[in-house]
C-alpha cells in the first residue's frame, strides 16, 4: 500500500519551447534527427529499406546532405543510387572519417551563415538604390562592390544551394562497418558523436543510421549508442538470445508475448522488418510493420498524446512476497 501526501514545497514547471527533434516531419513521418539502427543479416533487406527512406527523406527535403560510411559502396552502387547517392557521398570507415564529416558539416553551415549574409546585404541594396552615393556609409559601398551587386543592372536575389532555402540536414550512415576502426575505436568519436549527434555543428544536428548483422556483437554498436537509439529496425534473424537482449534493453512497455507477437506478424513477410520507435508522435503508434502500417498492441492501445506507458509490472511483482510490517521499539 502507498500513500501520497503532498509537500509545503511545490515546484512548478515550465517546458522548454524548442522541441528536442529538429526537423518539423509530417503526422505519420517519424521524428527527425534520428539515431537508428538496423538491425538484420545478410541479404536481409537492411539497405533496400533504408535507401528508400531516405530518398523520401529527400523528396521532403528533410535531408540535403547525406554521407555513406562503408568499406563495399562500389559492390552495391546500384542500391544506393535510389537515395541518389554516388561516390562523391562516400567514405572509407577510417580512424578520421567523423571528423572529416563533420568539418564538411561546418562548411555547410559556414556557406548558410555566408548566404543569410548576402541575403541581408542584397535587401539592403535594393533600399538604398533611390539613395545618393554620398548619402551611403563607404564601408557598405564596399560591400556591395565586393559581393558584384554594382556588376548587374537589376542584381539577382542570392540563390540558396538547395532546393528549400532552409539551414542544411544532415544524415551519416554506417553499413558494413563492424570491427571497422570507426567502431573499433574510441578515438574516431563514433559514440560521442553519436550522444550528441542532435547539437553538432552549432544546433543543426546530424541523423545518424547504423546498418548492422548483430546487434550487441564485440567490435559492433557500442551500448551508449544502443541505449540513445530513437528507432530500431529489427529484419528476421534466428538468435533468439538476441531477440531477448534486445527485448530487455529495449525497455518497451509491452509484454513478451505481444513481442513475439510482433516480430512474427512482420517477420512473416521475407524483408519485411519490425520497426520500434521510442519517440512516437502519439504513444500508440510505437511498433510497425515496415515503414507504412503501424501495429496497435493491446498494452498501449487507447493512450493519447501526452499520456506516457506504464511498464508492465506483473513480470517484476512477486504475489508469493510477504508485505512488510511495522515492528515497535
Amino acid at each position: 500500500m502507498v500513500q501520497l501526501v503532498e509537500s509545503n514545497f511545490q515546484i512548478e514547471t515550465e517546458l522548454p519551447e524548442k522541441q528536442a527533434f529538429g526537423i518539423e516531419t509530417d503526422d505519420d513521418f517519424i521524428k527527425l534527427h534520428t539515431l537508428m539502427i538496423l538491425n538484420g543479416k545478410r541479404g536481409g533487406g537492411k539497405t533496400t529499406a533504408l535507401v528508400n527512406f531516405l530518398r523520401e527523406c529527400r523528396e521532403r527535403h528533410y535531408y540535403d546532405k547525406i554521407w555513406v560510411v562503408t568499406p563495399t559502396f562500389h559492390s552495391n552502387k546500384e542500391i544506393w543510387s535510389i537515395a541518389g547517392l554516388g561516390e562523391e557521398d562516400c567514405r572509407e570507415p577510417s580512424v578520421s572519417c567523423l571528423h572529416d564529416i563533420l568539418a564538411d558539416m561546418e562548411g555547410e553551415k559556414a556557406a548558410w551563415d555566408d548566404h543569410r549574409e548576402q541575403l541581408l546585404l542584397y535587401e539592403k541594396f535594393k533600399e538604398d538604390q533611390d539613395k545618393e552615393v554620398n548619402d551611403i556609409d563607404a564601408h557598405v559601398l564596399v560591400n556591395y562592390h565586393e559581393r558584384g551587386l554594382f556588376n548587374e543592372l537589376v542584381p539577382t536575389r542570392p540563390k540558396w544551394k538547395y532546393p528549400v532555402e532552409q539551414p542544411p540536414r544532415f544524415a551519416v550512415v554506417l553499413d558494413d562497418c563492424l570491427n571497422s576502426p570507426i567502431m573499433a575505436r574510441p578515438s574516431a568519436g563514433l559514440v560521442n558523436l553519436a550522444i550528441r549527434h542532435r547539437h553538432v555543428c552549432g544546433g543543426l544536428g546530424t541523423s545518424l543510421f547504423f546498418l548492422v548483422q548483430s546487434y550487441s556483437a564485440q567490435g559492433g554498436v557500442p551500448r551508449p549508442i544502443r541505449e540513445n537509439t530513437t528507432h530500431l529496425l529489427l529484419f528476421r534473424i534466428a538468435d533468439v538470445n538476441q531477440l531477448k537482449k534486445i527485448k530487455v534493453e529495449s525497455d518497451l512497455c509491452i509484454t513478451n508475448n505481444e513481442f513475439a507477437d510482433l516480430l512474427g506478424l512482420c517477420h512473416s513477410e521475407p524483408f519485411q522488418f519490425l520497426l520500434i520507435d521510442f519517440a512516437p508522435k502519439l504513444p500508440d503508434r510505437q511498433f510497425r510493420k515496415g515503414w507504412n502500417t503501424y501495429l496497435i498492441v493491446d498494452s498501449l492501445a487507447g493512450l493519447t498524446e501526452g499520456q506516457v506507458p506504464q511498464a508492465n509490472l506483473k513480470e517484476i511483482r512477486d504475489e508469493s512476497e510477504e508485505p512488510v510490517t511495522k515492528t515497535s521499539n
